[in-house]
């Protein structure tokens, strides 16, 4: 016994040490530099101050001859010192933010009792956050503190509310005990010689069973009790603090149940007592957890410390499990004997279960080699659906048809205005093929669209898109296709507005999807097609385009469109040395840099 409690002893002891020790290196990081931090604010705060008051005064002074009234004076006084007040201003705000609790009348600080409210609080995960270190020693000091001191004070914490939970454990079962002994010679009844062992040698498990009695903890006793604690230690913090008593009661569960807001914080000459209460708090709040955990988890738990034999639950399991399975042998006996009797004949009864199961099976029916039996359900819903393209007052969809036999299959579309939550949502029903153009949308504007398959089981789940339509001067419905492996097509139509001043067009390219507009490629484009060839393999490209006016404006741009490239495909017919690798051989050496393109790109504009 000495040496368990030994054990407990000296882990506490490691726990408190550990704090207090903590607690000296925070004093020592924060405590000059917290000081200093705030003489440097508040001199920044004085100096705005007075500079702020010298210059009404210089601008009062100056003109006051110059105005009839004085209304006019203080107005013209106040427009003139707006930027010296918003400075006064977001001097104080920064020293705020900077020493939060720093300038009230109890403000704490990096003394000794301050520091172990700090390093408790903290590694006891309640970090009520108030008071934090603010130089780069103290934070990474707090961190590897952290590291180190959390698993070291809950490994505490959770072992002595285990020894408590014991404790209370022991002493219910002794009153229990006494209880018993006392209605015993009530009822005039032998007492039982404790010498006697406690199971005789010829008793079964079945005899040893009927014989034990299970003593259950009642659980809503501990919850009892740690609600009464909090409401006493609330009643002893409010007597020292200055706080009603829902804020004391608010402040102690708060803490206990190591959430810590940091909303209401005890005042510097209570930390102690404060801090004791809260300690004891998580104590009974992690052993309330154990002890409900434990009867829950166990269905026996009391007798083990009684009990002579080595293993107590093992055997009481092993009795109940063997009755168990005694009964259910005899019922499943009882059972079979009855179905012998019922059905003599096996054969006959296996052709009768063959024909019930017949019987279940009949509305179904076998479909022809090479197809699917589908269950009744609603379709899986459209794959690949993307906007093709968008115009100010039209949008146009493409989607795959889901994997389904069913080959009534149609589609709703329905959409709406995305951040407008009051916007009518306008629906599309009963679509048969996989594409459609949207008319009624309205330029510039932000749509969301769900797109939904639906057959006579029902409706599937939707897929939802968003886009912007375009401005009525960009181009419109601009479309890139692909007429091979590296060779882009883009092709758009006019704008809706002021198409016949239309000059030519501008297109925008990059193969760096995160280049800023200014590092862009442009090309001129005299018609609406214009013919991207030889561009890189298996790469990403980006592409816009803008309407050139014949005043010289230029038009809003286009939807950005972004396009992959295919990789280049090898033949395996194709054996030999090419003569092209000849060419860009002799080609390479030329050049003075890697950056400079190997072959010139020629771009190809159509007018249509």
């Amino acid at each position: 016994m000495a040496k368990f409690l030994s054990l407990h002893v000296l882990l506490i002891g490691s726990v408190i040490l550990y704090i207090i020790l903590g607690a000296i290196v925070f004093q020592m990081l924060e405590g000059e530099h917290l000081d200093a931090l705030k003489k440097d604010h508040m001199d920044r705060i004085d100096q705005n101050a007075k500079d702020y008051v010298n210059r009404l005064w210089d601008l009062a002074k100056e003109n006051k001859n110059n105005y009839g009234t004085v209304d006019d004076l203080i107005k013209f006084v106040k427009s003139e010192t707006v930027d010296d007040f918003n400075n006064y201003v977001d001097t104080v705000f920064y020293a705020h933010r900077a020493v939060r609790h720093g300038y009230d009348e109890d403000s704490p600080t990096w003394d000794f009792a301050n520091s172990v409210f700090f390093t408790t609080t903290m590694l006891t995960s309640i970090g009520y956050g108030y008071v934090a270190p603010s130089t780069f020693g103290g934070r990474l000091f707090g961190v590897i503190y952290c590291l180190i001191g959390i698993p070291l004070t809950l490994v505490t914490v959770a072992n002595v509310a285990k020894f408590l939970s014991e404790t209370i454990f022991f002493l219910h079962y002794e009153l229990w005990n006494k209880c018993l002994e006392w209605k015993r010679k009530r009822k005039g009844e032998v007492e039982a010689d404790p010498a006697q062992p406690m199971f005789g040698d010829d008793e079964n498990e079945e005899e040893i069973l009927d014989r034990v009695r299970l003593v259950r903890f009642p659980p809503l006793t501990v919850f009892m009790f740690v609600f009464v604690y909090g409401c006493i230690a609330a009643w002893v913090v409010r007597y020292w603090e200055t706080w009603t008593y829902v804020e004391s009661l608010y402040f102690i569960f708060i803490s206990i149940l190591t959430v810590g807001f940091g909303d209401i914080r005890p005042s510097p000459g209570n930390i102690w007592v404060t801090l004791a209460f809260v300690v004891v708090g998580v104590i009974l709040t992690t052993m309330c957890m154990d002890v409900v955990g434990r009867m829950y988890l166990k269905e026996i738990h009391y007798l083990g410390r009684k009990l002579k034999s080595n293993n107590p639950f093992y055997l009481l399991r092993e009795a109940k499990a063997r009755r168990r399975r005694a009964a259910m042998a005899s019922l499943l006996a009882q059972l079979a004997k009855g179905m012998i009797f019922a059905h003599k004949d096996y054969n006959e009864l296996a052709r009768k279960k063959s024909k019930r199961k017949k019987e279940k099976r009949r509305g179904s029916h076998v479909l022809p080699n090479e197809k699917f039996m589908f269950a009744r359900l609603p379709p899986d819903p459209p794959s690949d659906c993307q906007v093709v393209s968008t115009s100010a007052y039209s949008v146009r969809l493409a989607w795959a048809p889901p994997f389904s036999p069913d080959p009534d299959l149609t589609y709703n579309i329905r959409y709406r205005l995305k951040h407008n939550e009051d916007a009518k949502v306008r629906e599309l029903r009963g679509i048969k093929g996989n594409t459609v153009e949207i008319m009624s949308v309205d330029s510039c504007s932000l749509y969301e669209f769900r797109i939904t398959a639906h057959n006579k089981f029902g409706e599937s789940k939707a897929v939802y898109l968003v886009q912007y339509t375009e401005p009525q001067l960009s181009p419109q419905h601009i479309l890139a296709t692909r007429l091979n492996a590296n060779t882009i097509e883009l092709t758009w139509e006019p704008p809706y507005k002021k198409s016949h001043e239309v000059k030519n067009y501008v297109v925008y390219f990059t193969e760096n999807p995160n280049a800023s507009l200014s590092e862009w490629e442009k090309i001129p484009v005299n018609g609406r097609r214009v013919v991207f060839p030889d561009l890189r393999f298996d790469w990403f490209y980006m592409f816009s385009a803008t309407a050139v006016f014949k005043d010289g404006q230029r038009s809003p741009l286009s939807r950005a469109l972004f396009i992959k490239t295919d990789k280049i495909e090898f033949h395996k017919h194709c054996v030999g040395h090419s003569k092209t690798i000849d060419v860009m051989d002799s080609i390479c050496e030329k050049e003075e840099n890697e950056t400079t393109a190997l072959l010139k790109r020629d771009y190809v504009s159509f007018a249509v």
